[in-house]
């Protein structure tokens, strides 16, 4: 997978390494917070990303302003704790946490995806 091009926002950097990876994430939210929410498995199972840092909750900002992606299991997954945070905190370079981040998701559909 290669996003070569952080583009004008941050989420939309997220999303393109998304759908790169092979994960049909959207974008989401409402007027106070963003996110990006992909779903998987055949059980309902759903993670969301959103942004730490000064830019919490948000989606459209400059590359060079990233503080870090923050992912979560949203309240009401089966089999977790509501919010499960499985990614708590990032890093500024938005590229690294973009990487580590799928890692993570890729983890972390892993563990909660039946054999």
């Amino acid at each position: 997978m290669t996003v070569a091009d952080p583009g004008s926002f941050a989420g939309a950097y997220l999303l393109d390494a998304l759908h790169a990876a092979g994960w049909a994430a959207v974008e989401d939210g409402g007027v106070t917070s963003d996110y990006i929410e992909l779903s998987f498995g055949t059980g309902g199972g759903v993670i969301q990303v959103t942004t730490s840092g000064a830019h919490e909750s948000e989606l459209d900002y400059l590359p060079a302003e990233h503080a870090g992606w923050h992912g979560v299991y949203p309240d009401g997954y089966a089999g977790d704790l509501p919010g499960d945070a499985f990614y708590p905190a990032g890093i500024p370079d938005l590229a690294e946490d973009t990487a580590r981040l799928l890692i993570a998701i890729r983890a972390a559909i892993t563990r909660h995806t039946p054999r």
